[in-house]
């Protein structure tokens, strides 16, 4: 073997070695670290009070949010809106179709371009909801968590359009790994068979990310049914076909806004928070890429430019 046949020989052992290792360290440092799924439902409203304002500061400066829903998704709005009259330091800046780029505030993106009341058909059913999406998250690199929350489709919805809904939410997380996608259940008002089936989807999605080490779920529909009266949460349910199905508690029936009361709304606004907080620790948690990474990479890439020219490869 000549002495440029033994050149390219190391060369190419050196490019099929180390590429893999460096692909590999590439994607980890573009991930979070994850140790569990995020579920937020009645029992992280507690940690609402124990937030630090270092841990306020933070989602504020860390986290840009595109959220997109129907009148019932306004409850959460609401809420953020209600918690920040009572409390400045809880500042958040709210933009119809845009995001705002306000300081010291949790920055949230309202709807699709163009529009505020946000179907299925706009944000996962369709190609052309699915495209509104890229399009928000394209045009705002800055985005980093996206979600959508439903009406009354669980209500009605077959087991294979659940399906569809997580496998689409999936794909994004596939094609914008550096967003947190939001799983969410539905509201929990309807009774009979319709919220006996609501109560089945809503199981589907809470399993689907309860059996994922990377996912978030923010079940609207448990903080439809726990009302804290002071002591002790209660649980509304209603008895169907033998089941007991969690139900709206009667404490939130009112049309104060988005079909509820103020105190559901602020409760809900409360779980907001957490969990912003919690993609934001899990996001800091992000897998840095060593500048020796960096070095190795370019040299790589040197060698391969190198090993082309020599082929005479343009």
């Amino acid at each position: 073997m000549n002495l440029k046949k033994k050149s390219d020989e190391i060369i190419r052992v050196i490019l099929s070695s180390l590429l893999p290792i460096l692909v590999l360290l590439l994607v980890l440092g573009l991930k979070p670290v994850w140790a569990a799924p995020i579920i937020i439902d009645h029992n992280s409203i507690s940690e609402f009070a124990s937030l630090s304002d270092v841990a306020i500061d933070k989602v504020q400066a860390n986290i840009r949010w595109h959220y997109a829903h129907t009148s019932h998704g306004g409850q959460l709005t609401t809420g953020l809106t209600r918690i920040e009259n009572s409390d400045s330091k809880y500042n958040i800046s709210i933009g119809n179709s845009y995001l705002p780029d306000e300081s010291g505030a949790l920055n949230v993106f309202n709807g699709q371009e163009g529009d505020t009341y946000i179907a299925p058909e706009e944000y996962w059913k369709t190609p052309a909801g699915i495209q509104k999406t890229k399009d928000v998250l394209n045009h705002n690199p800055s985005i980093n968590v996206s979600a959508w929350s439903w009406c009354s489709q669980l209500n009605s919805y077959t087991t294979s359009q659940v399906q569809a809904y997580l496998n689409q939410i999936a794909t994004f997380e596939e094609e914008f790994p550096n967003v947190t996608f939001v799983y969410m259940t539905g509201n929990a008002q309807a009774n009979g068979s319709e919220g006996a089936n609501r109560y089945s989807n809503n199981n589907l999605i809470r399993d689907w990310v309860k059996n994922s080490d990377n996912r978030v779920l923010f079940d609207f529909a448990d903080l439809d049914a726990w009302w804290f009266n002071g002591s002790e949460w209660e649980q509304a349910t209603y008895e169907y076909d033998g089941q007991n199905i969690p139900i709206e508690h009667s404490h939130f029936y009112g049309g104060d806004s988005n079909h509820t009361t103020f105190e559901s709304c602020e409760q809900k606004g409360k779980a907001v928070w957490v969990m912003m907080d919690k993609i934001q620790q899990t996001q800091a948690q992000a897998v840095p890429i060593p500048a020796a990474v960096w070095l190795l990479g370019s040299g790589l890439f040197g060698l391969v430019a190198v090993r082309r020219r020599k082929s005479g490869i343009s």
